[in-house]
C-alpha cells in the first residue's frame, strides 16, 4: 500500500503564500504611488495596479515554467529547492535575476498601463490646465509650475515598481534571517 502524502508534498503551499502576500503589497503600493504620482483615483489606481500586477505575475510564471526545463540539472535542482523549500541563501546570481526581473516588470507595467487604456479608450495622459500667470512673476516661476503639473507616467510606475520590490526584498531578507535563526527540524 502507497503511504498517504499530503498536499504540501505535492504543492508547494509556502512559494503559494508568499506569492500571494507579495502581489496583495505590491498592488497596495503601487496603487498608492499610482494615485499620488499620476492624480487618478483611487479606485482607478487600485484598477490599474492590480491588473498590471497580475499581468506580470502571470507572464512570469508563465516564462519560468517555459525556462525551467531548458536549465542544466544543477541549476533546476536549485531552482525547485527555491519554490518548494524557500530561499535560504541569497548567491549573486538571484541578485542578477532580480535585477532582470525589476527591469522586465518595470517595462511590462508600463506597457500594460498603455496598453489597459487604449482598452478603456481613455487619454493618455490627464489633461492638465496652465495656470494663470500673474503679472509680476518670472520666467522661471512659470516654466518650474508648468513641469510640476504634468504628470510622468513612465517615472510614476519606476518609482512604483521600486517601492513594491523594495518593500518584497525586505521581506525575503528578514524571511532569509528568520529562517537563519531557527534551526529546521
Amino acid at each position: 500500500m502507497p503511504p498517504i502524502t499530503n498536499y504540501t508534498d505535492v504543492l508547494p503551499l509556502r512559494a503559494i503564500v508568499f506569492q500571494l502576500l507579495f502581489l496583495f503589497m505590491a498592488i497596495a503600493i503601487e496603487a498608492a504611488v499610482l494615485n499620488q504620482r499620476l492624480n487618478l483615483g483611487r479606485k482607478v489606481s487600485m484598477q490599474y495596479a492590480a491588473t498590471v500586477n497580475l499581468l506580470s505575475t502571470v507572464i512570469g510564471w508563465m516564462v519560468f515554467f517555459a525556462i525551467e526545463p531548458w536549465l542544466p540539472s544543477a541549476a533546476r535542482q536549485l531552482l525547485v529547492e527555491y519554490v518548494f523549500f524557500g530561499i535560504r541563501t541569497l548567491p549573486p546570481t538571484m541578485v542578477l535575476i532580480g535585477f532582470a526581473s525589476f527591469v522586465l516588470t518595470f517595462g511590462l507595467k508600463l506597457q500594460g498601463i498603455e496598453f489597459l487604456e487604449q482598452i478603456l479608450e481613455k487619454s493618455t495622459l490627464p489633461v492638465v490646465t496652465p495656470q494663470e500667470r500673474g503679472k509680476f512673476q518670472g520666467r522661471k516661476r512659470h516654466l518650474e509650475l508648468a513641469f510640476n503639473n504634468a504628470p510622468n507616467r513612465p517615472m510614476a510606475v519606476l518609482w512604483a515598481n521600486a517601492f513594491s520590490f523594495v518593500a518584497i526584498t525586505a521581506i525575503l531578507v528578514i524571511r532569509i534571517w528568520v529562517d537563519a535563526l531557527i534551526p529546521s527540524s
